[in-house]
């Protein structure tokens, strides 16, 4: 990721330098259109480089997330799963959504909660699976009293301090391995 914003910087001079001596004035205000260009290119970097040496493992057993980073634990945090006819499902997963303060929809009466000490979801929004109409995923929870226990609806929850120090960790590409 270094590498392409580098890259990006080196353009950008280029870009900035071909101007000024094409034209020899400084009154013309920065042409943006060449960097525009590059967006595109940094943000899809592959997702093997964005998400390099970092992993998540979810214990559904043991009601633990391990957050490795080259191959070793680098954090292990307490979480609740999911409930009786709604169990978080297992295999390999992709992080595929990442969200800050999630709007939250239940999934039976379809009612909006917004951002708040109210929202189930918390401030943190890690999203894996979409299966049907559900997504699934890891978020925080107005509820704390609640880990280590099963009561989702299919999400794995966790204490609002533990899924801001996990967010931070990851990217969208991020593996997550779900075992029983």
């Amino acid at each position: 990721m270094v590498l392409c914003y580098a890259a990006a910087g080196l353009l950008a001079a280029g870009a900035w330098r071909d101007q000024v001596t094409a034209r020899w004035q400084f009154e013309q205000p920065f042409e943006r259109t060449r960097l525009a260009r590059l967006a595109p290119i940094i943000t899809q970097a592959p997702e093997t480089l964005m998400t390099a040496n970092t992993s998540v493992v979810i214990s559904l057993s043991r009601r633990r997330l391990m957050l490795y980073q080259n191959d070793i634990v680098k954090d292990e945090f307490p979480i609740a799963i999911g409930q009786n006819e709604w169990q978080t499902p297992t295999g390999e997963f992709a992080v595929r959504d990442l969200r800050t303060d999630p709007v939250w929809q239940h999934p039976i009466t379809k009612e909006a909660v917004y951002p708040g000490p109210s929202n189930p979801l918390g401030s943190r929004w890690i999203g894996f699976l979409v299966k049907d109409n559900y997504h699934i995923g890891i978020h925080g929870t107005n509820q704390e009293t609640l880990i280590g226990e099963a009561v989702s609806h299919g999400c794995v929850r966790m204490f609002e301090a533990d899924i801001q120090t996990l967010y931070s960790h990851l990217k969208v590409g991020t593996p997550i391995k779900v075992m029983p």
